[in-house]
């Protein structure tokens, strides 16, 4: 059976803002070659990064209590035409895609990075039993000062997000499975991942 694998995380380097990578100096020599080694220093909320409920409940939980069948799931794609930068539940409902009690849902914005959810996005979400969610936008709410309250229901159920994905345009609608790898670190709420989707 032929397995194609699609990697939807984004790339950082350097020139990423919240990313600093520099060779240690001193490095060791084995055998006759120089063995590099390298100080990394990156923030939390960079790159494509896996999120959970603590991030706005302190007794919620931290990104390693996650449990790991919540990681390799069947998921769907549900691609927001042409809309106002919020995303609604409206919007969501009038795709012809319905996911699975128990599955992950991603939202393919666009070319749009800065589309954000609204409130009843998240009651959607929680509505359907999802398991995990992630998205190609880079915000999911509109910010501090007058924001629309989306983490509120979603934490509030325990369903994580993946932020800031990549390749959304080449999965399918359905029938594809979504591998996530977060850096395992211990209380935190949000860390860099690795994601990627299989598709038989």
């Amino acid at each position: 059976m032929c397995r194609k694998i699609i990697d939807l995380s984004v790339s950082t380097d350097n020139s990423t803002e919240g990313v600093n990578v520099t060779l240690q100096d001193n490095l060791p020599i084995y055998l006759g070659c120089e063995c590099y080694a390298y100080d990394l220093f990156i923030k939390s909320h960079t790159g494509t990064y896996f999120e959970t409920s603590s991030h706005t409940f302190r007794d919620g939980q931290n990104t390693n209590e996650v449990e790991l069948e919540k990681m390799i799931l069947p998921a769907v794609c549900i691609r927001i035409g042409e809309s106002d930068r919020c995303i609604t539940a409206d919007d969501i409902e009038a795709t012809s895609v319905k996911p699975v009690a128990g599955s992950a849902v991603l939202i393919d914005a666009g070319e749009d990075k800065n589309k954000y959810f609204s409130h009843d996005a998240a009651e959607w979400m929680v509505d359907n039993k999802v398991a995990l969610m992630g998205s190609s936008t880079r915000l999911y709410d509109s910010g501090f000062e007058n924001p629309t309250g989306f983490f509120i229901d979603l934490f509030k159920a325990e369903i994580p997000i993946i932020a800031n994905l990549a390749n959304l345009n080449l999965l399918p609608e359905k029938d594809f499975t979504l591998i996530t790898m977060p850096l395992k670190v211990a209380g935190i709420c949000t860390v860099p991942c690795r994601v990627i989707a299989t598709i038989e």
